[in-house]
């Protein structure tokens, strides 16, 4: 007691952590190693590549069903993109445009690559570099959120909890996206500039680390995380500014440190506001209006409640409910949070995050009122709260159990109310995921893999719970505590490492084929209808028309739609790739056909095909093979298939190509597969060796002379396994009403069973095989325009490059370069500026002199002049108040 007869509340005893100031950093760069050590241990990789690309062999399955993260864009844009980002920087380029991707689109415009995020994407240019970013990200969002709590004077072990359980948070476990990862450590470093801002004392920092946040969120690459972020520091800067004595000189350092932000981001900004006003990307202004099924729910509380990630059980059912969320809480944080908000610890921003966790889970869940509030503000109609807000709410959950963990060095906590409560938050989301539920319409056996997931899923936290329960009891002090956090961190190391068991293990790339596409494309470019998916062609340099963008050039979207592939619209636009999103194959390569003219002009020389389709197309029948059973087909065995062509067959009159869906067992079956087929009393007969045939597709054979069929007449096809000491399979697909009669001539059953063939011609069309193997076939098209020609004269073009050429002309002439045609492209013929016009509304064209031109291009975004002057501005900002802030901390 004072001489004043108060009461002085006690000192915090000092921790066992105050000994070692230095340990908590080094803790949180060794747990986030811990945290791989199942992709370790099990020699299990979650490399994009692997799952993605679309061009690898022999990759093992993993231990888990599903995915080791969250969406597909991890491999396609971010690792292809980012990859491509990282080889601009080290071979000193800035990553402006990529001319891998459509008939070339804007890198850093794209802002998902995260093309300006320096130093970070740098380590995508190694091959597991996506991994290791990841890993990167993970440390600096511990360190970061461990120095917020610190500076809201929390201990040093509940601050090293809470920076533990952010660097193992639901949005690092599942990835919803790798740039939104990117934005992750920003949240906590804005947070933190925002507290210093509070002490004139350390304004400079307050600056330095509210730029540092504001900028970085940016340049990393999500705009749509970084802008959700930003709403909810915003929040904690109104808290912070009711409370400061000092309100004008706190406001004016946390918006000085934001304007330094913005204008350290404003390259990023230039090239993304130019790329946008050349597309539609802002036109819909529908997707706030977006939300979750209630179900969902359960998942924030009990991860894998659902099953693992990308599960397909139950096909498109669990898309809406528990796929479309971007991170989890967990029930024992929860449990802690619960805890924390019971605190009297900084009450006004304890209140603010709770009210902050409510909204969201009202824009979440489209609660009415929410949504009309929430989405009365700016921007927010384009924003996919649902899935990119996890970070925040989850930070709000963690600091409020960090604050429970600091009540609990004082004696403080109590934990019998917040435990029965997330008891009941639990038997809430048990029972929204119920497997018995009619709204789920399970199926028996899908049922009983939901259970299965059900009872892993509540398993984890019960326990958990149970032993926290059990610690209060009987353990006392700090060990209570450290107890207590140890569990905390292993519930979300568990939670965090689970998907990586769903990773797989590695194989090989399909290296002759791209060695091929390399050698012989030059600047002319391909286009997939299957294997190697948008944007890997980025990753391995080599030019492809598909494209996976957002946004995507307004220009190139119309004459995609418009002259290659109508069905671009499903996509709104933003892939072009025929296997995504409805399996639109067989309709591309019709278009191709129908397009050639188009796919000529673009300088469209190859075409690749998954092996057991082809170019001309082809058709499938039937057309669905799903629920196929495998026949082995020994050598001297043969199948007899007796039908009625189909009225499709009008699109290929006349026969040269058969296929029969099959599998070759692992590689192992050999010998001859032949197929006859006959239509009154005509046969034209093919072979071919099993061990060019591909596994689980269609082995095309070419017969010895074309087949009239006419729709309606009946015809037969029989399948012979000629020789070979293996077995090949031959899938049956169950008739569904078709019309035809299936035989053996070993006299076995197959009622009901059909053989899927496939038809194809081989008549005169342009296109020709050049390369097949187990992945994929590449076809040539013939007469395809090379990448620069000349209009109106003939010139002669020297030392041709995706940059420069030389033209010699006798008169004057048009160049034309088929490339896209964007505002930003600049042209100088022997040094001289020169303007760069339109050809055809797409691709770009240079008016040429008689004589000799060396023409150059060059892309820089339109107004990135006053962008680099807004970033060296920037960074003369923030060195002036880093260095006021380094000299403060000298003198102290």
């Amino acid at each position: 007691m004072s001489e004043t007869g108060l009461v002085l509340s006690a000192a915090p005893p000092a921790e066992w952590l105050d000994r070692y100031p230095w340990l908590p950093f080094l803790v949180i760069v060794l747990a986030a190693l811990l945290g791989q050590v199942p992709s370790w241990i099990f020699e299990l990789s979650t490399n994009p590549i692997w799952l993605q690309s679309g061009v690898v062999l022999g990759v093992g399955p993993g231990l888990l069903a599903g995915a080791p993260f969250g969406d597909p864009n991890v491999g396609w844009t971010n690792q292809a993109l980012g990859h491509l980002a990282a080889q601009d920087w080290l071979h000193g380029r800035v990553p402006w445009w990529n001319p891998y991707s459509g008939i070339g689109l804007p890198l850093a415009g794209e802002m998902q690559p995260a093309a300006l995020f320096l130093p970070f994407v740098l380590l995508l240019a190694f091959r597991g570099g996506i991994v290791w970013l990841e890993l990167a990200l993970q440390i600096f969002a511990g360190i970061a959120t461990f120095c917020l709590l610190r500076r809201l004077k929390l201990g040093r072990l509940a601050a090293l909890i809470g920076a533990l359980l952010y660097e193992f948070n639901g949005t690092f476990a599942w990835v919803p996206g790798e740039t939104i990862l990117n934005v992750l450590p920003f949240l906590p470093v804005l947070l933190l500039g925002i507290e210093y801002a509070r002490d004139s004392a350390s304004r400079r920092h307050a600056v330095v680390l509210v730029a540092l946040g504001i900028g970085g969120s940016i340049l990393a690459g999500f705009p749509e995380a970084a802008y959700i972020d930003g709403l909810m520091a915003l929040l904690w800067a109104i808290v912070r500014l009711f409370e400061s004595p000092d309100r004008p000189a706190f406001a004016w350092r946390v918006a000085f440190g934001g304007i330094l932000g913005l204008l350290i981001a404003a390259p990023a900004i230039v090239a993304f506001a130019d790329f946008s006003a050349a597309s539609d990307v802002f036109q819909t202004h529908a997707i706030g209006n977006l939300s979750v099924d209630l179900r969902g729910f359960a998942s924030i509380i009990l991860p894998y409640i659902y099953g693992p990630l990308g599960g397909d059980l139950g096909g498109a059912r669990l898309l809406p409910v528990s796929s479309s969320i971007g991170g989890y809480i967990g029930a024992l944080t929860l449990a802690f949070a619960f805890a924390g908000l019971a605190s009297r610890r900084d009450r006004p921003i304890a209140i603010m995050l709770a009210v902050w966790i409510v909204l969201a889970a009202g824009k979440i869940f489209g609660f009415p009122p929410v949504m009309v509030l929430m989405n009365a503000l700016p921007f927010m109609m384009d924003t996919m709260f649902f899935r990119y807000s996890a970070p925040a709410w989850e930070l709000a959950a963690i600091i409020l159990a960090a604050n429970a963990l600091e009540d609990a060095r004082e004696g403080r906590m109590r934990l019998v109310l917040p435990l029965a409560a997330t008891l009941a938050v639990i038997a809430l989301a048990i029972g929204l995921a119920w497997p018995w539920a009619q709204s789920w319409h399970w199926n028996a056996h899908d049922r009983a893999i939901m259970v299965t997931w059900l009872i892993r899923a509540t398993a984890l936290p019960i326990g958990s719970m149970i032993a926290i329960a059990l610690i209060w009891v009987l353990a006392k002090g700090e060990r209570r505590r450290w107890l207590a956090g140890l569990i905390l961190v292993g519930n979300s190391i568990i939670l965090f490492a689970l998907p990586q068991l769903s990773g797989v293990r590695p194989g090989r790339i399909d290296w002759p084929a791209i060695d091929f596409l390399k050698t012989h494309l030059g600047l002319s470019r391909f286009y997939a209808l299957g294997p190697m998916p948008p944007n890997y062609s980025a990753y391995f340099e080599i030019p492809d028309i598909n494209h996976n963008y957002l946004p995507v050039a307004r220009n190139w979207a119309d004459f995609v739609q418009s002259h290659l592939f109508p069905k671009l619209s499903t996509s709104s636009g933003d892939i072009f790739w025929a296997p995504f999103p409805d399996n639109e194959v067989p309709q591309a390569s019709r278009d191709v056909v129908r397009f050639k003219r188009s796919y000529r002009y673009l300088g469209v020389r190859y075409f690749l095909t998954m092996p057991g389709d082809s170019l001309p197309p082809s058709f499938a029948m039937p057309a669905d093979s799903s629920n196929a059973t495998a026949l082995p087909l020994w050598a001297g065995q043969s199948l007899t298939i007796a039908a009625v062509a189909p009225p499709v067959l009008r699109r290929i009159p006349v026969i040269g190509r058969v296929g029969v869906n099959q599998g070759t067992y692992a590689n192992s079956a050999n010998g001859t597969l032949s197929v006859t087929l006959c239509v009154d009393g005509q046969c034209g007969v093919g072979s071919g060796k099993l061990h060019n045939s591909p596994d689980d597709s269609a082995f095309v054979i070419g017969l010895d002379k074309p087949i009239h069929v006419a729709p309606g007449e009946r015809f037969t096809v029989t399948v012979t396994h000629e020789s070979g000491n293996h077995p090949v399979a031959i899938w049956l697909p169950p008739k569904h009403g078709q019309k035809s009669d299936l035989s053996s001539n070993t006299g076995q059953s197959l009622a009901g069973r059909t053989i899927q063939l496939v038809f194809g011609t081989t008549g005169h069309s342009g296109f020709k095989r050049v390369y097949s193997d187990p992945l994929m076939t590449i076809w040539r098209l013939k007469g395809a325009e090379p990448f620069y020609t000349t209009h109106g004269a003939a010139c002669t073009l020297q030392n041709a490059r995706l940059d420069s050429v030389t033209a010699i002309c006798r008169t004057r002439a048009l160049l034309i370069r088929r490339e896209l045609f964007m505002p930003g492209w600049r042209a100088s013929i022997d040094g001289v500026p020169a303007p760069v016009l339109k050809h055809h509304a797409i691709v770009q064209a240079v008016a040429l002199e008689p004589g000799r031109n060396h023409v150059r291009f060059d892309f820089e975004p339109p107004y990135m002049t006053f962008g680099w002057i807004a970033f060296w501005i920037g960074i003369f900002g923030i060195a002036w108040q880093a260095t006021g802030a380094a000299a403060f901390i000298r003198r102290r």
